[in-house]
């Protein structure tokens, strides 16, 4: 009983970081979005500058335009993780960010020709060695809490959430229709997917589920 304890504290303590985070991130986006519109103005000069021949000057300009612009989007693509739990989205955020370093920091040909290799490994990585189609059989371990919406696209099955939104509201949704006691080891069948119990907290409500998709 003292271990369940520890365990869904650890569990809120863990949604209380992830929320924290993701609204510190949203706050920084706020003002990168905010620094890039401050910085937008400039661009109606840089064509005076280029055409003044100060071309240092407009790349100068330009860089400090697209790095707020940059950083937003990366800042963007961690929150959409962060909420949807896609981590193949950690690939967009590397192939932005090295882009971004290109761009901005790239002083010399070492640096570009190795940022640009960098990007072209990633791009393969994300291209042809990453899962087009999950294949029947494939099981995540994974917080009930997360939305069906997420784990449809995280495992390419059709489980239906008009009624619920989050997937311990199904299970439960579900057993109580069907008459179904939820404890440990307890199997569940919805749509293309076996849902199993692996731990619940002192309530009976699911807190950690393996999720194998069927079909």
């Amino acid at each position: 009983m003292f271990l369940k304890r520890v365990e869904h504290m650890l569990t809120r303590i863990t949604e209380f970081f992830l929320v924290a985070i993701t609204v510190s991130l949203l706050l920084i986006s706020f003002i990168l979005f905010v620094e890039f519109l401050l910085m937008s103005p400039n661009l109606f000069h840089l064509e005076e500058v280029i055409f003044a021949d100060h071309i240092k000057d407009a790349t100068k300009s330009l860089k400090e335009i697209i790095s707020p612009l940059l950083m937003f989007v990366i800042v963007v693509e961690l929150i959409i993780m962060l909420i949807k739990h896609q981590p193949r989205i950690v690939f967009d955020v590397l192939l932005i960010a090295i882009a971004r370093e290109i761009i901005i920091a790239g002083h010399n040909f070492r640096d570009v020709l190795l940022g640009t290799i960098s990007l072209l490994i990633l791009f393969f990585i994300r291209k042809f060695l990453t899962l087009k189609s999950i294949p029947p059989g494939t099981a995540v371990i994974i917080d009930p809490y997360i939305t069906i919406e997420s784990l449809n696209e995280m495992l390419d099955v059709h489980i239906p959430f008009e009624e619920d939104k989050y997937l311990v509201d199904l299970i439960e949704r579900i057993a109580e229709e069907r008459g179904i006691v939820l404890k440990k080891r307890k199997m569940i069948d919805i749509a293309n997917v076996k849902i199993e119990i692996l731990d619940v907290d002192e309530r009976g409500k699911p807190v950690l589920v393996r999720v194998m998709k069927t079909a």
